[in-house]
């Protein structure tokens, strides 16, 4: 495993749905999201801005780039600052407008592990992005075929992701300890400190200061969080059985798999402000 976003993100949970693209009928137009329960993301191609609104928060969505937005505030999607009329597409003079919705669906620990905040673009926010603008490009060939929501779903979650890596939580942003974090989240047995900063070209008592300093945790503290995230997340399934979960994950009693859940400590998840 190479890529700690990657793993973190498959230990949280993720559902990318497509949704459509947008038709209307007239250059201006206003669309009601409303309230939803999942985040929804929002790409526009290479010709269209679009003005999104989640409560008093407005941002501009750049053509070529895309957004997700956090659930529990009505949100519109729109061509400009002011209201216009809901776009119309029940008729033959509608056109596709560039602009492409739909779902990602996280697990119930996506505020801990990722910190994402009201609302997250593309970086930098007004420049096309390579991978937008191409996952775009192949879910618009790919509309009106049979058999080609699951591959729809596919470049949808390429656009979530791509939004994801440019918005990695604080704790991956220093690039020195990417090598650390790849070998802490990959999922083996615990690796030794000598291991661990194995061409990093730091000594162990530096990679430890890092670790600190960046995630608020220690290696250890942060492989035992990273690992406690599927766990949890069972356990908040209200179906699971605690022994069998405690079973699962190695545990000999459900008593010393809470006690191992007590000592759990989360990175710290710095959440920028909104631009």
């Amino acid at each position: 495993m190479e890529d700690a976003l990657r793993a973190l993100v498959d230990a949280v949970g993720l559902d990318v749905r497509y949704g459509d693209e947008v038709l209307a009928d007239d250059e201006r137009w206003t669309l009601d999201l409303g309230s939803t329960t999942d985040h929804v993301w929002v790409a526009s191609s290479a010709r269209t801005e679009v003005w999104l609104r989640r409560g008093d928060d407005v941002w501009v969505i750049s053509p070529g780039t895309a957004a997700i937005v956090a659930p529990g505030v009505p949100v519109t999607v729109g061509t400009g600052p002011d209201r216009s009329p809901a776009p119309t597409a029940d008729d033959a003079w509608c056109s596709p407008t560039g602009v492409h919705l739909g779902t990602a669906s996280f697990g119930p620990f996506v505020d801990e592990a990722l910190g994402l905040g009201a609302l997250v673009h593309t970086e930098p926010p007004e420049a096309p992005h390579e991978d937008v603008v191409l996952a775009l490009a192949h879910i618009a060939s790919l509309v009106g075929g049979r058999w080609r929501a699951s591959r729809r779903d596919a470049l949808a979650r390429v656009v979530v992701m791509t939004v994801l890596g440019d918005n990695p939580p604080s704790f991956l942003a220093d690039a020195s300890l990417t090598p650390c974090i790849d070998r802490l989240l990959d999922g083996g047995d615990p690796v030794p400190i000598d291991e661990l900063r194995r061409g990093t070209g730091m000594s162990a008592s530096t990679v430890r200061r890092r670790f600190r300093a960046t995630t608020g945790c220690s290696p250890e503290e942060l492989r035992r969080w990273f690992r406690s995230l599927a766990l949890r997340a069972a356990l908040a399934d209200g179906d699971a059985d605690p022994a069998a979960v405690a079973a699962d994950a190695g545990f000999s009693t459900t008593s010393s798999m809470r006690r191992s859940l007590r000592r759990v400590r989360a990175p710290d998840v710095r959440v920028p402000p909104a631009l």
